[in-house]
């Protein structure tokens, strides 16, 4: 199997905000992890520059890879470099014209990874799969059973609209398989040092047995959870056991004016338990407060998340958990075995209209839409609080739960354990679409929004030229070595036939006089034929050749 990793960069361009999102951090983590635990003996990259060549060395530096072992190809000549690929994949869901290229460019299997699928951009990229040659050895990973069924539900919902608009049954034949995130088990595990866990909780002025609650995350109830219920966990918790709480909650602030808010937040619902932000980049905790924590609490409510891989760290940090029974969260957890899920209400389906309507009206933003949306649901903080109490309460419950947290993420999300499910699908994409590839079209253009400029725009020249048409030479040699040494006349010579094909051309035409272009095109394979088409209306144009026939006649 030859497996091609189709790379854009993950920086943001120069003169943007330097800040670090978390697609890109999950994109990073993916890549280091696939050179870390891979089993080829090559890893193959489709790259567009030398900054992204760049950036993929400094993964492999970072992985402890070996630089001989990578295979980087220039993407932009897909007919040079993806011929002898059988599958590409990107680590995220957009598809960037790949299913449109293997016309042209190799018969390859298509595989993304959907690590979000909200924001006014997913519904396009999803759509994609639906109007391109897709098929069934294609596939989007999706991290979480949660992310597949809105995929379907998206899908089903695209099928809609084709049906009232075209009266078509469709069904997007693209496979949605489950494979969660990974983590590097043991790097967690090295953070969360009995040292480290009495130097953090010192900083911050934490007794031993005080509790704490931990949280760690963006800081956004418009993005990313709503902080009350998570407040009113802490203080139902501290008033139920009489303990000194502490939810303890590191982050960034997004926007940065959301810091007022939640302090206010806090403030006005906790008078027993404590509430403590400490900045995601603060320098006292190199190791996050992962080893500070007794409890990881985080009841997510928003739409925008899709996986949650803090839940899968807290795992192998060794901390029971409290979290949302909600989408890929629910995924990570044995209810009442390894942590605890908490109830989530929303409106049912159909009631949601208007709130798209404000996004396509322009009257929303999409982080409006999310934070709109986010309040509409519950999460019961009522329930949340009795589960931290219950915790708190038993200090071996908490340690049975850890224990089994750590296990359950060793077996099931190491890096180690996840990137050969991958490999193992992608040669199944590969057999399948070897086994009954799908029959080849006679696509008139590279991509349907972009036709061929000569159909569309055929009604702009006075005339086309034809087979009929006959031409001959009218320049001398020394007249078009002069045309050909200004760049201003042979920047297209990528859509040329080769230098020595058009030297060979004019010596014909040198040698008979004017010829039919029927006559020159019997030369040549229709394979060349667009380019020796484009050849000579060139000659035409810097008056190399001459159109003979069809002339129209001077105007007096």
């Amino acid at each position: 199997m030859s497996l091609a990793i189709h790379y854009s960069s993950i920086k943001p361009p120069t003169g943007q905000s330097r800040q670090v999102f978390g697609l890109q951090v999950a994109i990073a983590d993916w890549i280091r992890a696939y050179l870390r635990h891979g089993r080829a003996e090559k890893f193959t990259f489709l790259i567009g520059d030398k900054a992204e060549a760049d950036e993929i060395q400094d993964m492999a530096k970072a992985a402890g890879v070996d630089l001989k072992r990578l295979a980087l190809l220039d993407r932009r000549f897909p007919e040079q470099n993806f011929a002898n690929i059988a599958t590409v994949f990107r680590p995220e869901p957009d598809t960037r014209n790949l299913l449109w290229q293997r016309q042209y460019a190799g018969d390859f299997s298509f595989c993304g990874l959907a690590h979000a699928i909200s924001g006014t951009e997913a519904g396009e990229v999803l759509q994609e799969y639906c109007l391109a040659p897709s098929s069934d050895s294609d596939a989007i990973v999706c991290p979480s059973h949660a992310v597949q069924a809105a995929i379907r539900a998206f899908w089903d919902h695209y099928a809609d609209y084709l049906k009232i608009r075209f009266g078509a049954s469709f069904q997007c034949p693209v496979q949605l398989p489950v494979i969660p995130l990974g983590i590097d088990v043991d790097k967690f595990e090295q953070r969360v040092t009995p040292d480290k866990r009495n130097a953090q909780r010192g900083k911050l002025g934490i007794a031993e047995n005080d509790i704490v609650l931990l949280w760690v995350g963006r800081l956004s109830a418009a993005i990313k959870a709503h902080p009350l219920a998570m407040f009113r966990a802490a203080e139902i918790a501290a008033e139920k056991t009489g303990a000194n709480v502490h939810l303890v909650m590191q982050g960034y602030f997004v926007p940065e004016e959301a810091e007022t808010q939640f302090k206010s937040l806090a403030a006005a619902t906790c008078a027993k338990a404590k509430v403590t932000f400490v900045a995601a980049n603060d320098k006292r905790f190199p190791d996050g407060l992962w080893a500070a924590g007794d409890i990881f609490l985080s009841l997510i409510d928003n739409m925008q998340e899709s996986f949650g891989l803090t839940p899968i760290e807290a795992m192998a940090a060794g901390l029971p958990r409290v979290i949302s029974d909600w989408d890929g969260y629910r995924d990570c957890i044995d209810d009442g075995e390894d942590g605890f899920l908490i109830r989530t209400t929303m409106p049912p389906a159909g009631n949601g209209f208007d709130l798209t309507a404000q996004v396509a009206s322009g009257r929303e933003v999409y982080g409006g839409f999310l934070a709109k949306s986010a309040l509409t649901v519950a999460v019961d903080a009522a329930q949340a609080g009795e589960r931290i109490a219950t915790l708190i309460a038993d200090k071996n419950l908490r340690a049975q739960m850890a224990e089994r947290a750590r296990a359950r993420a060793r077996a099931f999300y190491d890096w180690r354990n996840i990137i050969p499910m991958y490999e193992d699908l992608w040669g199944e994409l590969a057999a399948r679409r070897a086994a009954a590839p799908p029959p080849k079209q006679n696509w008139p253009s590279a991509l349907p929004t972009l036709p061929d400029p000569y159909a569309m725009y055929a009604g702009f020249p006075t005339s086309c030229l034809d087979e009929t048409a006959t031409v001959a030479l009218v320049a001398t040699a020394d007249r078009v070595k002069d045309l050909w040494q200004n760049d201003l006349n042979v920047y297209a010579g990528d859509t040329m036939l080769p230098p020595v094909e058009i030297t060979a051309l004019l010596g014909r035409l040198a040698e008979t006089g004017p010829v039919m272009m029927a006559t020159l095109f019997e030369d040549f394979p229709d394979s060349v034929k667009p380019r020796l088409w484009r050849t000579l209306a060139w000659l035409l144009k810097l008056g190399i050749v001459e159109n003979l026939s069809g002339q129209p006649p001077l105007k007096a």
